[in-house]
C-alpha cells in the first residue's frame, strides 16, 4: 500500500512537472497569436511563469522525492541559508520595482521582469519554511523531502479543493445575494441596468464605474461574505491536510508544526503567484503585503498541524477545534484589513476631487495598513515562538 502511494506521489509530480510547463509556455505565446490588445504581454508572460515555476520548481522536486523514496534512497537534510534567501528576497523587490519603472527597458519587461515577480512572491514562504526548520533542526532531524512533500500538499491538492469550494459557495453565496435583490423594490430594473452596464466595454473600461459597482451593498455584502466568511473557512481546512495524509509517521509535535507551516507556504505561494499577477501596477506594494499573508498562511497551517497533532497522537479531540477556530480568526482578522484598504481605496476613486474625502480616505488606508503591519508582527512573533518553545517529544525518521 505503502509503495502504490509513493508510485502514485512520483506520478503525480512528474505530470504537475508536464502540465505545468506546457501551461507556461502557452501563456507566453498566447500574446503572439492573439489580437493586438487583447492580451497584455506582460501579464501573460508572469502567469506563464507562475506555471512554469509551480510545475518544475514543486512538481517535478515532488516527483523526483516520490521516485527516490520508491527506489529506497535516504533524502538530505533540509538546512537551507536563511541569510541568502532574505538577501535574494529584497534584492528581488528593488530590482523587480525599477524594471517595472523603468522606461529603458519598457519593450523588454515581459521578458525580463517575470523571474522577479516569482522570486518576490515565492521566497517568504520559503524563508519562513527555513527559519521554522532551523529553530528544529537541534530537536528534530528534517529531510528535504518531507518539506517538499508537505509544500506540494499545500500548493497543489489544498488549492485545488479550497478554491474549488469557495468557487461553488461563492457562486451559490453571490445567486443567493441577487435573488434577494430582485425581490426587492427596485431590484430587478437595478438588475437589468448593471447587466446592460457590464456589457457596455467602455463602461466596464472606466475604473469609477467598477468602483462603483463593487461598493454597492448586494455585491459588497457577497465579497465580504465569500472572503471573509467562505475562504478563510475553507482554507484553513485544507492547507495542513499534508499532515493528516502523512500521520502514519507519526509526527511528533515540532515536525507537525513544521510540516503544517510548509503546507500554508506552498499555498501562500500558489496564491501569491496568480493573485499579484492582477495587480502588476502596484507590484512592489502587493509583494510586500502578501508577506503579512504568508505569515497568515504559514501560522494557521502550522496551527492546524498542532491539532492534527493532538488529535492523532494525543486523542484530544477539542484541540484541533481550537486550533482551526484559532487560524480561522487570524485569517478573517487579515482578509478584513486587506479588505477594508481595497474598499477605502475604491471609495477615494468614486469620491472624485472632493478633498475632504480624499484626506479620510489616505487617513482610512493609512490606520488599516498600521493595523496590517501590526498584525503581521504578531504572526512573526507567533511562529518564532512555536518554533521555539520545546523539544520534540518524539521524532519519527524522515
Amino acid at each position: 500500500m505503502l509503495k502504490a502511494a509513493k508510485a502514485c506521489v512520483a506520478l503525480a509530480g512528474l505530470s504537475i512537472a508536464l502540465l505545468g510547463l506546457l501551461s507556461g509556455v502557452l501563456y507566453f505565446v498566447l500574446p503572439l497569436v492573439s489580437k493586438r490588445g487583447v492580451t497584455d504581454p506582460l501579464q501573460s508572460s508572469v502567469v506563464g511563469m507562475a506555471f512554469i515555476v509551480l510545475g518544475l520548481g514543486l512538481g517535478l522536486p515532488l516527483g523526483c522525492q516520490g521516485l527516490r523514496s520508491l527506489l529506497g534512497y535516504p533524502s538530505r537534510p533540509f538546512r537551507p541559508r536563511l541569510v541568502g534567501l532574505l538577501a535574494l528576497f529584497m534584492l528581488a523587490v528593488v530590482v523587480g520595482h525599477i524594471i517595472l519603472v523603468a522606461d529603458f527597458l519598457a519593450g523588454f519587461t515581459p521578458l525580463v521582469f517575470p523571474p522577479f515577480h516569482v522570486l518576490g512572491v515565492a521566497l517568504p514562504s520559503l524563508i519562513v519554511v527555513a527559519f521554522v526548520g532551523q529553530r528544529l533542526a537541534s530537536a528534530v532531524p528534517v529531510r528535504w523531502r518531507e518539506v517538499v512533500l508537505q509544500t506540494s500538499s499545500g500548493a497543489f491538492l489544498a488549492v485545488f479543493l479550497a478554491f474549488g469550494l469557495e468557487a461553488a459557495l461563492g457562486l451559490f453565496t453571490l445567486f443567493a445575494v441577487l435573488l434577494i435583490v430582485a425581490l426587492m423594490p427596485n431590484g430587478m430594473a437595478w438588475l437589468q441596468e448593471l447587466a446592460a452596464n457590464l456589457q457596455d466595454p467602455s463602461w466596464i473600461a472606466d475604473p469609477v464605474h467598477l468602483s462603483q459597482v463593487l461598493l454597492s451593498p448586494p455585491i459588497a455584502i457577497a465579497l465580504v461574505l465569500i472572503f471573509v466568511v467562505i475562504a478563510p473557512l475553507g482554507e484553513e481546512l485544507f492547507k495542513p491536510l499534508g499532515v493528516a495524509l502523512m500521520s502514519y509517521r507519526r509526527p511528533g509535535a515540532d515536525r507537525a508544526f513544521l510540516w503544517g507551516v510548509a503546507g500554508g507556504a506552498g499555498f501562500a505561494i500558489t496564491e501569491g503567484l496568480f493573485n499579484t499577477a492582477i495587480a502588476l501596477e502596484s507590484w512592489s506594494v502587493v509583494v510586500l503585503l502578501r508577506v503579512g499573508s504568508t505569515l497568515m498562511h504559514c501560522l494557521g497551517s502550522g496551527l492546524m498541524g498542532l491539532g492534527w497533532y493532538y488529535l492523532l497522537r494525543r486523542r484530544r479531540p477539542w484541540y484541533i477545534l481550537g486550533t482551526y477556530a484559532a487560524s480561522v480568526g487570524l485569517h478573517v482578522l487579515w482578509n478584513m484589513g486587506a479588505i477594508g484598504m481595497v474598499a477605502v481605496s475604491l471609495g477615494a476613486m468614486t469620491s472624485g476631487t472632493d478633498e475632504v474625502s480624499l484626506a479620510l480616505s489616505g487617513l482610512g488606508v493609512l490606520v488599516l495598513l498600521v493595523y496590517l503591519i501590526l498584525l503581521a508582527l504578531f504572526m512573526a512573533f507567533a511562529i518564532y515562538y512555536l518554533a521555539s518553545r520545546g523539544q520534540e517529544e518524539q521524532s519519527s525518521p524522515a
